[in-house]
C-alpha cells in the first residue's frame, strides 16, 4: 500500500471514531486517555501526509484534521455521561448544556404508559419538548430520556376520603411519584425502595418493589406474573402499625395500617446528557472532505480522458 493511501486509510478510520461518538455517545472511553491517544497518533500521520498529497487530498485531509480535533476536544474537555433524575414538578439545570429541564407532572396513566415528556429550555429562550426514544443536541451535548422505574402512589382514609402524600427527603413535597431511589435488602434480596407519608392519619409509609418475575412474590401472595408493591405502614410512634404489612399489586388497593393504598406501576423518565463533538466543526469538516474527495476525483477523470484521446 503507498504512503499516501495508508494516509487516507487511517485518516478515514480516525473520522469513523469520531462519528461513533455520536451514534454511541454513552461509552465511557471517549473520555479516557487511550482514545485521546488513539486520534492524536492519526493526527500526526495526517499531518505527516500532506507533503504527500494532492490539492484534492489536501483538502480532504484538512477535513479530517477538523474532525478528529472536534472528537479529541470533547473526549478530553467534555464531561462524563450524566443521568439527571429529578421528581415530578420540578426543575434540573443543564449547566453544560447551558439549559435548564422540567420535569412534568404527570396522572397515574402517565406512569403506567411510561410516554411522559420533558420540556429543556435554553438559556436564549428557545425550548423543545423530548420524548422517548427521542434525541437532540445542544451546542456540544446530546440529551435523550431513559425510562426509570416508578410508582404512582393513592391513598385514602377508611371513610374513602383522599388522604394528600407528602415526600419530606424528595424536592417535590407533595408529589404522589415515588422514584425507588433507594435500595433496601429484604429476605436477602436488594430491592427498589421508597418511603412517603400521609399526615393527616399520621402514618410513615415504606414502599418495596416486587418485579413480575419476582418468585417470591408469587410465592407469598399468589400474584405471579404480576408487578406488586409490599407496603409497610408504621404508627406516629414509628412503629409498625396493625394490620400494616401487605402486598398491593399495580393498579389495584388495599387497607393496611388504617390507610386504604394502591399504586400504578411504571415508569417516569431521567436525562441522560452525553459530550458529543460540536455539530458545526463535523459539519465544517464533512464539507472539506466532501470538496476534497470531489476535486481529487475530477483531476483523476480528467487524466484518464487525456490519456484515451
Amino acid at each position: 500500500m503507498k504512503a499516501r493511501d495508508f494516509t487516507i486509510a487511517l485518516a478515514a478510520a480516525g473520522v469513523a471514531m469520531v462519528l461513533a461518538q455520536d451514534a454511541y455517545p454513552q461509552w465511557p472511553g471517549y473520555h479516557a486517555w487511550p482514545y485521546a491517544a488513539a486520534l492524536a497518533l492519526v493526527a500526526a500521520v495526517v499531518l505527516g501526509g500532506f507533503r504527500a498529497a494532492s490539492p484534492g487530498h489536501a483538502i480532504a485531509l484538512l477535513g479530517a484534521l477538523i474532525i478528529l480535533a472536534a472528537g479529541a476536544g470533547s473526549g478530553l474537555l467534555g464531561p462524563d455521561t450524566e443521568t439527571v433524575t429529578s421528581a415530578p414538578g420540578t426543575v434540573a439545570p443543564l449547566p453544560d448544556a447551558g439549559a435548564a429541564a422540567f420535569f412534568p407532572d404527570v396522572a397515574a396513566a402517565d406512569i403506567a404508559r411510561g410516554d411522559a415528556r420533558i420540556i429543556v429550555r435554553r438559556r436564549d429562550g428557545g425550548s423543545f419538548e423530548l420524548g422517548p426514544g427521542e434525541r437532540r443536541y445542544l451546542a456540544a451535548s446530546e440529551l435523550s430520556l431513559e425510562p426509570r422505574l416508578a410508582a404512582y402512589i393513592e391513598a385514602h382514609d377508611a371513610g374513602g376520603r383522599h388522604l394528600t402524600i407528602t415526600q419530606p427527603t424528595n424536592p417535590a413535597f407533595l408529589s404522589p411519584v415515588v422514584l425507588f431511589a433507594q435500595k433496601v435488602e429484604v429476605a436477602g434480596k436488594l430491592l427498589p425502595a421508597d418511603s412517603f407519608a400521609t399526615p393527616a392519619v399520621q402514618r410513615q409509609i415504606k414502599a418495596f418493589y416486587f418485579s413480575r418475575d419476582d418468585s417470591e412474590a408469587a410465592r407469598m401472595h399468589g400474584m405471579a406474573g404480576v408487578a406488586s408493591l409490599l407496603f409497610a405502614v408504621d404508627d406516629d410512634t414509628g412503629h409498625l402499625a396493625p394490620g400494616g404489612i401487605g402486598f398491593v399489586r399495580s393498579g389495584s388497593s388495599a387497607m393496611l395500617g388504617g390507610v386504604r393504598l394502591g399504586g400504578t406501576i411504571g415508569t417516569y423518565p431521567a436525562l441522560v446528557v452525553c459530550a458529543v463533538p460540536y455539530g458545526p466543526a463535523l459539519f465544517i469538516g464533512g464539507v472539506f472532505i466532501a470538496a476534497g474527495v470531489g476535486l481529487a476525483w475530477a483531476k483523476s477523470d480528467r487524466r484518464h480522458i487525456v490519456r484515451k484521446s
